[in-house]
């Protein structure tokens, strides 16, 4: 945001202030978002204290007038949000010769004239106003200062000046650092509002911050002025309501000890509340409805949910601020308009498949194209069960929930994805309110459709399972996805180049020719799994504690798996060169790979690479998003791994490590099959395990390759995007490929066929909204009323400071952490405890050196979980903000049996990277 042009001396005063009357929402550049929210209200006829604001241009001329801009930005720019004194430091150095600047004569005298206008002899609250709070993205919120009670010229003139000064409080400087708002972008104004001496104040939240749930009021109050509430000086009263039913008031009465009064003579002091006072209701009933139906006027008003202050005095309510709640998730964007208007159940897509990261719009739609269930008719059409909410994408459970028998199995299903997700799910289906939803008339068609879709899956799955030879299901697999890639590849060959390709991408590529593919994938992967649980239940009893979880290490034809031999095996081509693994290092640091060349075995690595990229190439982290460079786009992304695994370690250690884990899975079945066999109808139980066991080994082996092959389709649309992309740029219509992943997929077709069309707008909002989106967690599951129910394992009986998420893979380790946030940046070595927000395939090849994992997110049959029992070791997954508890160089205990970690050593130990 450019700062506004100063007006000079001589100006009418308008340039200086502006009373609330002729301020407008579009004025907040001129006087911040408080100044803009406040004659916003007042122009619409709420109830707003009278005042003024000190314009921006003001505080540009202020500036001005202390004549060193540079050395002021000199003292912030590069500073660290992480490095406390330094910050401190250069925000009282600022602070100290601002506030000897005086104010300008004319901006004095401008100041003046709008107080006497709106009567001098009135209290005013004195309260700063930045141009980048109080806005949807950002409030702001109490980073710079507040007065109130002033009185008198000189108190007034005094505070104008502190407030333009707290602009650089050390809160106001990190905020702003931390947020990735320029100093020099953010102008303040100065808000000068009549002062309101109110019986009782307080703050209305219309939604409800914490839950989210768009329907449901907070009303939050105490005696005397707001200060004491926002200040977390007194407990207030509490007042919730549900706007459909506002006569149903749950209402919490607080102790409230002290209230802030004003003085007479200006300012305000701390009163203690004494006897029956301290807990009394600060509001009654009639007073709760006037002003929740006030907040719901407001909110109307603004068509968002509102953080409103507001004041009583003497029986009648005053608004002094209304802000948006930056802190709700998104709503989801319904994919039908029939289903806007009633209650819907969402599951976070990304938390499914272990990717938690937003992504741009064309991303989302791509996976809207590719989900096939539910589409009723049209393959090629976007998926209406999947929705897009803060640029994440969620899946509506609804119709499922619902279902007398698909409603049982559900959460069942979803718990070996995240057991959080399930726990929640199966909460909310229990709902009154949600069961209400059965009636609906159009639920049964919906239902019908998903479950058609899903039933030949079923009735596959359950032939696999008794009947097929599950050593034929591989060869089976590989030949479907080489057969489904050449279909694919064919119809894009045969589309003209331009429009009519980038559509057949979208629609055939991905809408019409994997369903049918995916109906025979999904049940030679699903047979694995459900014989995996099946022998869990058979052999409940009688298996040796560790021979189930055997079951699922070293399996034979795991292609992620083979893509972690491959690194392997790339890294024992370096191994006999120490000039070469130099290189390598330098080249997984950012230096370029023609260095590899020159050094002796460097020719034969690079032969190795490239076959490793023919196989692997169209993989990369975070590969869900088709953004995301792929190791065929930067081949150093995979070199980490390949470092990391040169650090300790033989020649084919790791495929010997891979034989003895399933030598250790083969002597588990036998002695699985002999517990069997022993007890009553022993042998045809050991006829049955033996047969699960045969379906789980071969089978759960397969358990990514319909991944493999969705990033093959993947790479073949993204080739035509990135293609799209190209031919924008040189036609001059966008400024970088990149810009292309920021359109919607019928956007982008759209914009190849008219030139006229503008597409650099909505890449700028897309790539604003995403970085929005970024600073935000994404919840597991939601409602179509914004709620996001919470949930937390239950940490009794566990030390202390113990982080406690679900066991994934039986062991206990202990070990040094290495917090990974980027495994594009990140070498794991050999020994570490990987500690992730989250793992895809893209990530696995840190696994070769890992001695535990622990994963914010995921469940038993999650990526990060399923490679981490094949490879023997520890692992937690959805334990709850570990990247931010566990710092790197920590010892840490992973317990993957009881699905807890503990912490070991609060100081680091050892500085990050030493062996």
């Amino acid at each position: 945001m450019e700062p506004p042009a100063t007006p000079r001396s001589g100006q009418q005063d308008a340039g200086w202030t502006m009373p609330f009357e002729e301020i407008r929402a579009r004025d907040l550049p001129r006087v911040g978002g408080k100044g803009a929210n406040l004659g916003e209200l007042a122009s619409a006829g709420f109830p707003v204290p009278a005042g003024f604001c000190v314009t921006t241009g003001a505080y540009a001329r202020f500036l001005e007038a202390f004549g060193d801009a540079a050395w002021l930005w000199e003292q912030l720019d590069g500073l660290d949000p992480h490095d406390l004194p330094r910050a401190q430091a250069a925000g009282a150095r600022v602070r100290g010769r601002l506030l000897d600047v005086a104010i300008p004569a004319e901006i004095e005298a401008a100041i003046l004239r709008a107080w006497e206008a709106a009567g001098a002899a009135h209290a005013y609250a004195v309260r700063s106003s930045a141009t980048a709070e109080d806005l949807p993205g950002a409030s702001f919120a109490g980073q710079q200062d507040t007065f109130l009670n002033v009185r008198g010229r000189d108190a007034l003139l005094q505070a104008v000046r502190a407030c333009w000064v707290s602009l650089f409080t050390d809160r106001a400087i990190l905020y702003r650092i931390q947020g990735g708002f320029s100093h020099r972008a953010v102008m303040l104004s100065v808000v000068v509002q009549r002062m309101v001496m109110p019986d009782v104040s307080g703050i209305l939240f219309t939604a409800d911050p914490v839950t989210g749930h768009r329907h449901r009021m907070t009303i939050e109050a105490s005696f005397g002025l707001g200060e004491a509430l926002v200040s977390g000086l007194v407990t207030p009263d509490r007042y919730q309501l549900d706007k459909r039913r506002p006569g149903e008031v749950e209402i919490v009465v607080a102790d409230k000890q002290r209230a802030i009064r004003p003085l007479p003579e200006g300012g305000t002091r701390e009163e203690p509340l004494e006897g029956p006072a301290r807990r009394a209701r600060a509001l009654g009933d009639a007073q709760i409805q006037a002003l929740a139906r006030l907040g719901a006027a407001i909110e109307r008003h603004y068509g968002a949910p509102q953080d409103i202050e507001w004041c009583l005095e003497g029986g009648a309510f005053s608004v002094v601020q209304s802000r948006p709640i930056t802190s709700l998730y998104p709503l989801p964007r319904p994919g039908r308009g029939d289903d806007r208007d009633r209650l819907r159940v969402y599951v976070c897509f990304g938390h499914l498949q272990v990717m938690t990261d937003p992504m741009p719009p064309l991303a989302a739609a791509v996976w809207r194209r590719l989900f096939p269930f539910g589409k009723q008719g049209d393959p090629a059409a976007p998926n209406p069960h999947m929705v897009e909410a803060g640029g994440r994408l969620y899946v509506d459970m609804t119709p499922l929930l619902l279902h007398p028998a698909a409603g049982k199995v559900l959460p069942r299903l979803l718990s070996a994805g995240d057991a959080l997700a399930a726990r929640i799910v199966r909460e909310v289906a229990a709902r009154p309110e949600l069961r209400a939803e059965a009636r609906d008339p159009g639920l049964a068609a919906r239902t019908g459709a998903v479950l058609r879709w899903a039933a030949p899956i079923v009735g596959r799955m359950a032939g696999w399972l008794l009947f097929g030879r599950p050593e034929a299901a591989r060869p089976r697999m590989e030949a479907l996805i080489d057969s489904t890639v050449q279909d694919a590849a064919s119809r894009l060959a045969a589309a003209p180049a331009g429009p009519a390709r980038l559509r057949c991408a979208f629609g055939e590529v991905l809408g019409v020719v994997p369903p049918r593919r995916f109906r025979r994938a999904v049940p030679m992967v699903g047979a694995g799994a459900v014989a995996f649980l099946a022998l869990g239940r058979l052999l409940r009893e009688q298996a040796q504690p560790g021979d189930l979880e055997a079951l699922g290490r070293g399996l034979v034809g795991n292609v992620t798996t083979e893509m972690d031999h491959a690194v392997g095996d790339l890294a024992d081509v370096a191994r006999p060169h120490p000039a070469l693994v130099e290189a390598l290092r330098a080249a997984a640091a950012g230096a370029p790979l023609d260095g590899l060349r020159a050094r002796d075995g460097g020719p034969e690595f690079l032969r190795a690479l490239e076959g490793f990229l023919a196989r692997y190439g169209m993989r990369g982290p975070g590969e869900i998003d088709i953004r995301r460079k792929r190791y065929r786009d930067d081949p150093r992304l995979i070199l980490h791994a390949v470092v990391g695994n040169l650090a300790h370690g033989e020649v084919g250690e790791e495929r010997r490590r891979h034989a003895r884990l399933g030598e250790q899975a083969e002597a588990a079945a036998a002695r699985l099959v002999a517990a069997a066999r022993r007890g009553r109808f022993g042998g045809v139980r050991a006829l049955v395990a033996a047969r699960l066991i045969r379906v789980a080994r071969h089978q759960m082996a397969l358990r990514e390759h319909p991944k493999f092959l969705m990033m093959q389709l993947f790479e073949l649309v993204r080739r035509e995007v990135m293609a799209a992309g190209e031919e924008l740029v040189r036609a001059g219509r966008l400024d970088a490929v990149d810009d292309v992943f920021f359109l919607g997929d019928e956007e982008l077709v759209r914009g190849l066929e008219d030139p006229a069309m503008d597409l650099r707008a909505p890449v700028a909002r897309a790539r604003a909204e995403l970085a929005r989106f970024e600073r935000m967690a994404p919840p597991k599951v939601m409602t179509s009323e914004g709620e996001c129910p919470p949930a937390a394992h239950d940490a009794a009986g566990f030390p202390a400071g113990a982080i406690v998420g679900t066991a994934a893979s039986a062991g206990v380790v202990e070990g040094r952490a290495r917090v990974v946030l980027d495994p594009t940046r990140e070498t794991l070595l050999r020994g570490e405890i990987l500690v992730a927000p989250f793992t895809d395939p893209g990530w696995t090849p840190l696994f070769i050196n890992a001695a535990g994992l622990v994963m914010e997110v995921g469940g038993m049959m999650t990526h990060g979980s399923v490679v981490a029992r094949e490879y023997g070791i520890p692992a937690v997954v959805s334990a709850t903000e570990a990247t931010k508890r566990i710092r790197t160089g920590q010892r840490v205990r992973v317990n993957g049996e009881l699905g807890v970690v503990e912490i070991l050593e609060e100081d680091q130990g050892r500085e990050a990277g030493a062996p």
